[in-house]
């Protein structure tokens, strides 16, 4: 009997985390869809397709092991191990290496996709995520992360979004200069980005004091990195005279943080920014700037991005920076949905 009431509950509805749209829901997704489409356009992006399904490795190769756990996997009828899409910017990067020879100095292109995660593990999130992204090949540094906020901003404001993003900006280029230059090795490194992104200060501070080459000044600037978000100024210019006096190397990094900082706050009107200089992602091809943006009740970023330099180069084999964002229509349906009942 309970195989039997099993049996037809699968048959009557879909698997948790997969969504079925009514009318009412479908029509107010085209309008989010056609308004990113239009906007794209307008803006010179051009549209590419990406295929639902890819080889498993190609995601495996370029996620961190936390992330690896939630890929999908089956089989195709010739033994070869596949998955749905787990990261589309994996699946832009690879497509558009296909197409190297005939890139312009600059390309940019925008797609619509949806990510597969199987989150049973962990929180129990949903497992299918529609995303809007976009993707700058030949550019990374701050002017065109001005240009990524800039799109942000626009395009919140195109759908009367009814909340302010907050966007959590970090970037990997100044925390990987730190380690690279104090020799921490693959699991130093993993082991001091998981205290970092959790803000484990306990933990952090022990583990530094095992390090013991590591300077009592250097101890204090990468704690500076962890607590960034509260004193962003102060953090800046502590920053600014440790990377002299101990030769970082990050002195450009910082220009252009503080560069985007004032951007932010004169020119752009639905976003407030927040710096982190610990963020990571759980995408491990990231190499210098990189965000998290959130509003309203949702938890999860409604909108991310990063730089990411040396992706696009595993695939073609040519050096090509790179850069883009994604974001989450799902949640900011679930926002925008929440403030039509409110009133």
């Amino acid at each position: 009997m309970k195989q039997e009431i099993q049996k037809s509950t699968e048959i009557k509805w879909n698997p948790d985390g997969f969504h079925f749209l009514g009318p009412e829901e479908s029509k107010a997704r085209r309008k989010i869809l056609d308004t990113m489409h239009k906007f794209f356009q307008e803006k010179g992006f051009l549209e590419v397709n990406l295929p639902v399904f890819d080889f498993t490795a190609s995601f495996e190769h370029h996620v961190s092991e936390h992330e690896k756990a939630k890929i999908i996997k089956v089989k195709d009828i010739l033994g070869k191990e596949i998955s749905p899409s787990l990261d589309l910017t994996v699946q832009v990067v690879k497509g558009m290496a296909g197409f190297s020879s005939s890139l312009k100095t600059s390309t940019k292109v925008y797609y619509l996709g949806k990510v597969f995660r199987d989150n049973s593990r962990g929180n129990g999130s949903r497992r299918e995520t529609l995303q809007v992204g976009a993707e700058i090949f030949g550019h990374s540094n701050g002017n065109t992360f001005k240009l990524l906020l800039s799109i942000i901003d626009s395009i919140f404001n195109l759908l009367d979004f009814p909340y302010k993003v907050t966007i959590v900006l970090g970037n990997m280029k100044v925390i990987t200069s730190i380690l690279e230059k104090y020799n921490f090795s693959n699991v130093e490194r993993k082991i001091f980005l998981t205290y970092a992104y959790t803000k484990d200060l306990s933990s952090l501070d022990t583990f530094l004091n095992q390090k013991t080459e590591l300077s009592q000044g250097i101890k204090e600037v990468i704690l500076d990195l962890i607590l960034s978000f509260n004193h962003p100024e102060k953090t800046l210019q502590t920053l600014e005279t440790q990377s002299k006096n101990l030769n970082l190397g990050i002195k450009e990094s910082l220009e252009e943080i503080e560069d985007i900082l004032q951007y932010c706050q004169t020119h752009l009107k639905n976003i407030d920014l927040c710096l982190d200089l610990s963020l990571v992602r759980d995408m491990d091809y990231y190499t210098g700037f990189l965000f998290h943006g959130f509003s309203g009740r949702e938890s999860q970023p409604i909108v991310m991005g990063g730089a990411y330099d040396r992706l696009f180069e595993k695939f073609s084999g040519e050096p090509k920076r790179a850069c883009g964002l994604a974001f989450q229509i799902d949640s900011i349906e679930e926002l925008l949905r929440g403030e039509t009942n409110a009133s």
